[in-house]
């Protein structure tokens, strides 16, 4: 199902390939076909795989003709003359079908060695040229020793696709003659997901198919883990998405039978769209083998501020908080913020070549918490990289925890504070030369900029939307908590583009016409300080459109009694280069959701055929369920359209058009959008728009600026048709980044001391912690 909540948006580029395929415009003749007609036929196997119990393969043959018996010779090639294949293939009378039996010593087959073998049904006078005469296979003997069950957890489809937290049970195999090597059995198929996508393989499987594939991990070394590039067995079917491949592109460890990736060290290929996405985002990637034990390696580090001895000696202050299960942390402190190294500085700490490694003392497991003294006499900018220990006294380096702090020393000055800047203008002033490409109605510049900044996020919407958020009209929602939620971090390449050139710029694209857009920025120092700066509105220009049709905001709103008002505000906005094709913004509610739409001048009529701009290989939503309702996903509601009373609700939508004026006048139509509970399949409101009492009027501010929402209570539900089947839809989401590393860092020879935290009001005169 689409799952936005209510009225925030995510704006994807939909992508759609094309496959064409030339014919001639007559077809050949038949060939004159006699004799037995023997064939091998289409769906025979051709790759086998074996196992230790198993000596021979048994190839089916066909043929047409069955009367009599029949044998036909077989001619064959093996180069490895370990195969015993007969020269023949032999028919009973009345028989259609006979098989090729290959007998092989399992014995004198390498494992995970391939056997090519081909076939040639040698006499022309009785195959047939509709069907196949040569065959061509390969055996390879199963080179793989069941382990038993173990733990798979997401890190792959949750960075690409909306979906649920998974962790499934796997079965794991082991090389048996390759030690360290191992194969997870069909990690990424329905099992898995289902329960992402929390729907059936019903349901999932008119967008995605799947076929059995396997993972292999290399882990003949423990501290670097490898993946090579592997199909999942996914292939998506509808938005041209294709197969997805699986790799990892930074080494994982094997630590007491789990196998885990740093953040962002897999990587995702969508063959479709030829691009790779970078997921494990949140580290969360994890292969348990049967009988590993679960255990709690996490590490955090946060600078607790400066604190100062009698003898005027200055120490930052670092707390640590750490999992159950770690007995010991190993840490660095480097000049300078190079928190985007952490992963390679990880490595070094790890193997003992890091400059300068410390260990905090007086450590004691299951504490949770610690904090301890570093020496520093120098104001500047400076980062810990830390790592804590396993059981059994190792450094875990997927478990790196970094940050930079700003220590101000004796004397020193306070932080500056972030001067971020963020402005949105037209793409002709940010550069004329980029118009042709992106169009300056559905496409905005926008320009972030600052002093020392080492992160960037930001949030673009509406100028409505973000002016009704800062007004705390949107779920009491501040600008922090769409940040936290929506707000999109600059990879760590773009923030190598804003270094370069003292700014980073982007260009939104598939925006509406004519409406203001702004930008939210959340950017953050090299010295701990932040800002959340909020950009100006820019519009995007209007279509250029010289038809007859009104275009821009409508009103309709529907009296049901004194009490229960529904209205609507909805854009018709006119497609590029035609006076018919348009689409309709906003329809029933205001979720966000364009519909294509076609207006007819003969019949004076705007219609909505029920397909989303962008997602038309979906086909027609209407009638059916079309998105959750709630950030919880425990309701969900859909567009019905009834043009008569015997409809399903998947009619399209008709809304008439005024002769004179050639506005929008009525809705032809019955609209309805129903609230329902996703499990009990209740229904829990609605909003409805009637055809005899629904006017249709050019908008005004003076009516309302605010979509009227769904009625939930103390509705009568009586005249609402919802089909007892729901038919879900589900809504895809991609996102990823890739990773740069700026060079050079050096870690200082400083002491450390356990100390108590600070307190946040000292009794000395203490310069102000610093906490970010």
């Amino acid at each position: 199902m689409k799952s936005f909540l209510k009225i925030f948006i995510l704006m994807t580029v939909a992508i759609a390939a094309g496959f064409f395929t030339a014919c001639s415009d007559s077809d050949p003749e038949p060939e004159s076909v006699s004799g037995e007609q023997v064939y091998f036929p289409e769906s025979i196997t051709t790759d086998y795989s074996i196992s230790d119990d198993v000596t021979s393969i048994s190839i089916p043959v066909r043929r047409i003709a069955t009367e009599a018996a029949f044998s036909m010779t077989v001619l064959a090639e093996d180069e490895s003359g370990l195969f015993t294949i007969p020269s023949s293939v032999s028919f009973a009378a009345g028989q259609a079908e006979a098989e090729l039996r290959i007998t092989f010593d399992r014995k004198s087959l390498e494992d995970g060695t391939s056997y090519p073998l081909a076939f040639l049904l040698n006499d022309e006078n009785n195959t047939t040229p509709y069907g196949n005469r040569t065959l061509a296979i390969t055996v390879t003997p199963w080179p793989w020793e069941e382990m038993g069950t173990g733990k798979f957890r997401d890190g792959y489809l949750g960075d690409i696709f909306t979906g649920a937290k998974v962790e499934i049970e796997v079965t794991i195999h082991k090389h048996k003659s390759k030690d360290g090597v191992y194969m997870v059995e069909e990690m990424f198929g329905w099992p898995y997901m289902t329960e992402f996508f929390e729907a059936s393989q019903a349901d999932l499987s008119g967008q995605f198919s799947y076929t059995p594939s396997n993972i292999v991990f290399d882990c003949t070394n423990p501290q670097n883990v490898t993946v090579a590039k592997q199909w999942t067995g996914i292939t998506e079917n509808s938005n041209g998405y294709g197969e997805f491949m699986f790799a990892s592109q930074a080494p994982g460890t094997l630590v007491n039978g789990i196998i885990t990736f740093p953040k962002k060290g897999l990587t995702a290929q969508l063959v479709g769209l030829d691009r790779n996405f970078d997921v494990n985002a949140d580290g969360t990637f994890r292969i348990m083998f049967p009988g590993a034990e679960e255990v709690d390696y996490s590490l955090a580090a946060a600078y607790g501020g400066m604190k100062v001895s009698p003898e005027s000696e200055t120490s930052a202050v670092i707390d640590f908080s750490y999992g159950d299960d770690v007995s010991g942390i190993s840490f660095v402190l480097a000049s300078g913020d190079v928190t985007a190294k952490a992963d390679e500085i990880a490595e070094q700490i790890a193997k003992g070549t890091a400059e300068n490694i410390l260990e905090v003392e007086g450590f004691t497991a299951g504490s949770k918490a610690i904090s301890v003294e570093a020496a520093l006499d120098v104001t500047g900018v400076y980062t810990v990289v830390a790592l804590p220990k396993d059981k059994a006294g190792e450094r875990v380096a997927s478990e790196v925890a970094a940050v930079s702090f700003y220590f101000p020393g004796m004397g020193g000055s306070e932080a500056p504070d972030c001067d971020a800047t963020v402005e949105v203008m037209p793409v002709s002033e940010f550069n004329p030369s980029l118009v042709e490409e992106y169009p300056e109605h559905k496409s905005l510049a926008c320009s972030m900029q600052g002093t020392d900044l080492v992160s960037m996020r930001y949030y673009f919407n509406t100028t409505e939307l973000i002016d009704a958020v800062q007004a705390g009209e949107v779920d009491g929602l501040t600008l922090q908590d769409v940040m936290d939620q929506y707000g999109r971090d600059l990879s760590a390449s773009q923030m190598e583009s804003y270094k370069k050139n003292g700014y980073y710029g982007t260009i939104f694209l598939n925006l509406d016409p004519a409406t203001p857009y702004t930008c939210v920025l959340e950017a953050k120092n090299m010295y701990g300080k932040s800002a959340l700066v909020v950009s100006n509105s820019a519009s995007t220009a209007q279509v250029p459109y010289s038809g007859e049709l009104v275009i821009g905001k409508y009103t309709m709103t529907y009296v049901a009694n004194a009490q229960t008002t529904f209205t609507n505000v909805f854009d018709v906005i006119p497609t590029a280069d035609s006076e018919t094709a348009f689409y309709v913004k906003n329809i029933g509610i205001d979720d966000g959701s364009s519909w294509n739409a076609v207006y007819d001048p003969q019949a004076l009529t705007l219609t909505l055929d029920g397909t989303l701009v962008g997602e038309e290989q979906d086909g027609n939503l209407f009638g059916g369920i079309f998105g959750y309702w709630d950030s919880a996903k425990t309701q969900v509601y859909g567009f019905y359209s009834f043009a008569t009373d015997d409809s399903k609700g998947d009619d399209p939508l008709v809304m008439s058009v005024d002769g004179s004026t050639k506005q929008l006048s009525k809705l032809n139509c019955q609209l309805q959008i129903p609230v329902v509970d996703a499990d009990t399949k209740q229904t829990l409101g609605y909003g409805g728009f009637y055809p005899t009492d629904t006017p249709i009027t050019p908008y005004t501010a003076e009516k309302s600026a605010v979509t009227a929402k769904i009625q939930r209570v103390n509705i009568p539900f009586s005249s609402v048709r919802i089909p007892a089947a729901l038919r879900d839809t589900r809504f895809r989401t991609a996102a990823g980044v890739s990773v740069s590393l700026p060079n050079g860092f050096r870690t200082l020879n400083v002491r450390t001391a356990k100390c108590e935290p600070l307190p946040k009001t000292g009794t000395r005169s203490l310069k102000k912690s610093i906490i970010f």
